[in-house]
């Protein structure tokens, strides 16, 4: 169930009804979470939480603070249908027909998500998200700087599957003209610092961990903030838990000084744990020097080069794609336009990993020894920045700040025009296979006219070489092609359906 354009005299009621709801509970805990440039402040209703927050924020996490700019709330909620209904009767069955009727046809016999929009904070996240079935309370009172959290399950491995603590209340509280939350990496040696621009399975916490244990200055390998100041950048960390695949902790084990294990992540493909053992190599305002775009290859031995403007622009696309993806800001293309000037005018190298994890952190240590700002080469950034990674493609209007996703069906199209194959090529192999749609013809026509419309590709210049169609990740997208644009807050599939 979703509730639009809720009004603010609505939305002052919703978190009055939500505040007297939590007032007859017992504040058991108060902490704060210094991030260095914001302070939040964290209120408890259940130690269940504690435990958790120490193991994940242990560097940040303070008992005392003279100041705070922001508050989470937390607590433990066993009866969320309960809790819909002191916030107001518009969600209670016995009171509101619509939810009543849709109770009755929910086959659980009740209404398992209640969304809920106010125009003063987002268009396409939630003020208040409550998932009835789920057990989890989201709420954002942006006007107050208040954060709401209560759920149902806090047994670690329900609660790892969310992922980072906080991680959607830190990007609003820290998102600023000059500083954003970002989904990356920053290791550094001799005060040069490091951002890795990559997105996930691609390397950066596996170098991070093994950089760290060779004594290299450490942020973070996943969620960090990034700041300027006077056209300088800097990072600042946030968590004190990273996670590796199972194959790459067995590896690193030995050199990780009994760092405490906290999680196989519900999925067992991740395992997290907990490295304050090494805090006396995290740093706060960090400086930025140089970006690296790190990629896993079949060579034996790494090496690192300057960015081609290609290279850059996958660099680009996999760090702002990555973040705004996790933050759920996917259509800010402020925050996107943002980002690109804090990273634009840095070197960026290109990172071509080995399997030999010892190799490439020597590597990256006499990189780094030798490594002058001064001397290091800096090149631009096109106007569209294409990353095709897992196959599937994504691009970044580096002027507007839009993003373009596509599934792998149209990035296997998409790839193809790229490479020069007609489109009369590619429609006449795509009708030769079986359960292809019928209006195929015409949405192919539509991929190119959107694509030429957004600025993606140019009038193009056909070969007469046959079409590489991959059968499998057509099949795998039941033959439908995908176009979203995320842009102007909202999000827009190009390519509808007939």
């Amino acid at each position: 169930m979703q509730i639009k354009n809720l009004t603010k005299e609505k939305e002052i009621e919703y978190f009055k009804n939500i505040d007297n709801y939590l007032s007859k509970k017992d504040k058991l805990w108060t902490k704060y979470i210094d991030l260095n440039c914001k302070i939040v402040r964290l209120i408890g209703y259940n130690n269940e939480f504690l435990p958790h927050i120490e193991k994940q924020l242990t560097f940040c996490l303070k008992e005392n603070s003279t100041k705070y700019d922001a508050t989470i709330i937390l607590w433990k909620e066993d009866d969320f249908q309960n809790l819909c209904n002191h916030i107001s009767d518009e969600f209670n069955p016995k009171k509101n027909l619509r939810i009543r009727l849709e109770t009755l046809y929910n086959k659980d016999r009740i209404i398992n998500q209640i969304d809920i929009y106010g125009n003063n904070f987002s268009k396409t996240k939630p003020i208040i998200d409550i998932q009835i079935k789920r057990g989890f309370f989201i709420g954002n009172n942006k006007d107050k700087n208040t954060y709401y959290y209560g759920v149902k399950n806090l047994e670690t491995e329900e609660l790892i599957k969310e992922g980072h603590l906080f991680i959607q209340f830190l990007n609003n509280i820290l998102k600023s003209n000059a500083s954003n939350l970002i989904h990356g990496a920053v290791i550094g040696l001799n005060n040069n610092g490091i951002c890795i621009c990559a997105r996930g399975q691609r390397g950066k916490s596996t170098l991070c961990v093994s950089s760290i244990i060779k004594g290299f200055d450490y942020v973070s390998d996943d969620y960090l903030i990034l700041n300027q100041e006077n056209k300088e950048l800097f990072a600042n960390p946030i968590y004190s838990i990273i996670t590796l695949s199972p194959q790459m902790y067995d590896k690193l084990y030995k050199n990780l000084k009994n760092s405490q294990f906290v999680s196989n992540n519900a999925r067992k493909d991740k395992y997290v744990f907990n490295i304050s053992n090494f805090h006396d190599k995290f740093k706060t305002n960090y400086p930025i020097k140089l970006c690296i775009f790190p990629e896993i290859t079949k060579n034996s031995n790494p090496n690192i080069n300057p960015c081609t403007q290609k290279e850059k622009n996958r660099a680009i696309v996999q760090l702002i794609q990555s973040t705004l993806s996790q933050t759920q800001d996917l259509a800010e293309n402020q925050t996107a336009k943002k980002i690109i000037n804090m990273l634009k005018n840095l070197p960026f190298y290109k990172f071509n990993l080995s399997f030999d994890i010892n190799k490439n952190t020597e590597i990256l240590f006499d990189f780094m020894n030798k490594f002058s700002i001064e001397s290091a080469p800096i090149i631009g950034l096109d106007e569209i920045c294409i990353d095709i990674t897992f196959n599937s493609a994504n691009i970044l209007n580096s002027k507007t700040g839009a993003i373009y996703t596509m599934n792998k069906f149209t990035t296997n199209i998409f790839e193809n025009i790229l490479n020069g194959i007609s489109i009369e090529n590619i429609i006449s192999e795509l009708i030769k296979l079986p359960d292809i749609p019928n209006n195929i013809n015409d949405n192919i026509k539509l991929l190119v006219e959107k694509l030429k419309e957004k600025g993606i590709i140019d009038e193009i210049k056909p070969t007469f070489n046959k079409p590489d169609l991959n059968i499998h990740l057509i099949k795998e997208d039941n033959y439908k092609l995908s176009l979203i644009e995320y842009n102007n807050e909202k999000y827009t599939q190009l390519i509808k359906e007939n």
